[in-house]
């Protein structure tokens, strides 16, 4: 389950875009960090999802300094994609980055033949929820207290992919 490391342009703009290696999971705690004001994840849990190639995927997006932009982690099994995380630092944000990197793994998904996509993301977040809808994901049910940290609810949604 492979997607090449390459040149991407987004929007007149050219990043490199590779599979997220262990040298990179401090900068994408540090991108967490900043979006969350705490990381979801811990070193260990990314260092596991990382070394999981054989059914998961996690790609960085490099912007021309080399510095990481952005990352998405995705599961893949014979029927469904589950998105576990994406974020986009800051300062890079809405610039289309966190649409392209989803775009990404849908196609890998279609390509898999995986029936449908879903992911998770918190109520309070309207922003990603718009994005996710104007990519064709639908609402599902809301998991109550689902984050650890400050025990927000997420709403599950879905895409199906047939």
């Amino acid at each position: 389950m492979e997607i090449p490391a390459q040149t991407v342009t987004i929007k007149d703009r050219n990043y490199q875009m590779r599979r997220m290696t262990e040298d990179d999971i401090d900068t994408a705690l540090l991108i967490e960090q900043e979006i969350y004001h705490e990381t979801p994840w811990d070193r260990l849990a990314f260092l596991s999802e990382v070394r999981k190639v054989g059914h998961s995927i996690y790609l960085v997006l490099l912007n021309d300094h080399q510095e990481m932009v952005g990352f998405i982690g995705c599961w893949f099994s014979r029927t469904e994609a589950h998105v576990t995380n994406i974020a986009i630092d800051p300062d890079w944000q809405h610039r289309g980055l966190g649409r392209f990197l989803m775009q990404v793994m849908i196609d890998k998904a279609k390509s898999l033949g995986v029936e449908k996509m879903t992911l998770e993301v918190r109520v309070d977040n309207q922003i990603a929820q718009d994005l996710y809808k104007q990519l064709g994901f639908l609402a599902g049910k809301v998991k109550r207290g689902y984050y650890v940290a400050d025990h927000m609810d997420a709403l599950d949604m879905w895409l199906p992919l047939d």
